[in-house]
């Protein structure tokens, strides 16, 4: 409900300063015709149509960038890369997403190959073969716990709590958030 109150507020704000930078450009605009009227030079007045011809396109060049330019939203489940740190917070392996919309975090064997190997950690003795699957659907990842044993705990960005992920339920992902896969750490960037 605070939320809904500042958007409300803001548009508020937003439309009063609108309305008061109209105000000014009325004003500005008599201002220029009355001095055009009153001046008989007819060079001050070439120069005064070319200064309200220059603030005119200005102003329409800024309100045009206005109406019509890309908002960027940051989009928190864009997650582009993976990085494995160790105790202290060390980046020990990084693994760019790129294009995939489905990995599996685990181990590489003779007959299974994962996208993020875990064999490079000291407790890698802790995690299966196929210990998780990383989805990518309708715009924001998600995570599934394939493990036998010992399961995947999230971190989650929004609310510094650490939770227990059910075993075959998907559970989202957004930038930020920290993946603890038996005892180790990964990070979502």
């Amino acid at each position: 409900m605070n939320d809904e109150n500042n958007v409300k507020f803001n548009n508020k704000l937003l439309m009063t300063i609108q309305l008061i930078n109209v105000c000014i450009g009325i004003i500005i605009a008599l201002i220029c015709v009355v001095a055009y009227i009153t001046i008989d030079s007819i060079y001050i007045r070439g120069f005064l149509i070319l200064i309200a011809l220059g603030f005119g396109l200005a102003g329409f060049i800024n309100l045009y960038k206005k109406l019509y330019r890309e908002d960027t939203v940051k989009d928190e489940s864009n997650i582009s890369r993976i990085e494995l740190v160790n105790e202290e917070n060390e980046i020990i392996r990084v693994w760019e997403i790129g294009e995939r919309i489905s990995f599996i975090i685990g181990k590489n064997s003779m007959d299974n190959e994962v996208f993020i190997d875990l064999n490079c950690s000291i407790y890698s003795k802790f995690i299966d073969n196929n210990h998780a699957v990383l989805n990518y659907a309708a715009g924001k990842w998600y995570i599934e716990d394939l493990s036998d044993r010992s399961g995947i705990t999230i971190k989650k960005s929004d609310d510094d709590t650490k939770y227990r992920i059910v075993k075959d339920a998907p559970c989202e992902l957004k930038r930020g958030d920290i993946l603890f896969i038996s005892k180790i750490k990964l990070l979502l960037k």
